[in-house]
């Protein structure tokens, strides 16, 4: 891909060799890092792999569900919110298309609010 991976945008990208719990393999991604970033010549991408493995029910806040078409994607899918990755720009192989706008926040909300809970739980009363 010649320009930098853009937020909200799913793209298939080479993930390599599965490892542990990685997900491995060339598998569609959701790009969430802030465009400014790329723009600012930093060559890797900040992205949430996506299963086809759904899960049965709701699953948030590890997973958020993507009905197939959403996005271009042509299966229903599970956004892997626990497994965020900085992958290389070079291993974005293609576009499938946009997140759509009313489901844009709720993968990184979700980050957010565990990133909180994980400080709470670490963090000593004072």
């Amino acid at each position: 891909m010649k320009t930098p991976p853009q937020r909200w945008h799913l793209y298939v990208v080479d993930l390599e060799a599965r490892v542990g719990t990685k997900p491995g393999r060339q598998r569609p991604c959701l790009a969430i890092q802030p465009d400014e970033f790329g723009d600012a010549g930093l060559e890797s991408t900040v992205v949430l792999p996506l299963t086809t493995r759904v899960v049965t029910g709701d699953a948030f806040p590890l997973r958020v569900r993507l009905q197939k078409g959403s996005g271009g994607i042509d299966r229903e899918s599970d956004i892997l919110v626990d497994q965020i990755l900085a992958w290389d720009n070079s291993l974005f192989r293609r576009e499938f298309g946009t997140l759509p706008e009313a489901l844009q926040c709720r993968p990184c909300r979700t980050r957010i609010i565990n990133a909180r809970r994980l400080v709470e739980l670490v963090t000593p009363e004072l």
